[in-house]
């Protein structure tokens, strides 16, 4: 199984509400520059599906792509783990509460307030992300396991080709 592909499992193990979170931080890297972030979260897991299967790959690139997804998640992953993160996410969720009930903005402050009382369990499903992750990473996507993958990948076969000057260009 190629790195990439291994990363399109894992993708699709998590439940909806992950995969669309994963999605719009993968695509706001990786598409930053190309009108991504104007899309849908369907958009943006579909973009990133696209990005992770794309056919005909040369090894090189899906390696590229492979390591480059795993230092974004590393780093996007050890913040979700981290108490003071979520901490920081709790004092900002109660901000906008206070906000909302002050404004008289009725519907979003039980909006909010419901997304202040699913934190804890939400706190618990990144958990469960981050120990696959942290599977995923240790197994199919080590510095290791994409060299040995792409070393074993066979070569293109069209090789880059060098055009020689003509004897009028010597």
């Amino acid at each position: 199984m190629s790195p990439l592909q291994a990363i399109t499992r894992w993708l699709d193990s998590q439940d909806l509400d992950m995969q669309l979170e994963i999605a719009g931080f993968a695509t706001f890297l990786t598409f930053e520059h190309d009108g991504m972030l104007a899309f849908g979260r369907s958009e943006q897991v579909e973009s990133l599906h696209r990005w992770l299967n794309e056919l005909d790959l040369a090894a090189c690139i899906a390696a590229d792509r492979a390591l480059s997804f795993r230092v974004y998640f590393d780093c996007f992953f050890g913040e979700r783990m981290t108490d003071v993160a979520w901490k920081r996410t709790e004092e900002l969720v109660r901000k906008r509460l206070k906000e909302a009930k002050r404004d008289g903005k009725f519907a979003a402050a039980r909006k909010v307030q419901r997304m202040l009382e699913l934190l804890p369990a939400r706190k618990e499903s990144w958990r469960k992300v981050v120990t696959s992750w942290n599977n995923l990473a240790a197994t199919h996507l080590t510095d290791q396991a994409i060299t040995s993958w792409s070393a074993a990948m066979p070569r293109a076969t069209h090789e880059p080709f060098l055009i020689e000057a003509t004897s009028e260009e010597k």
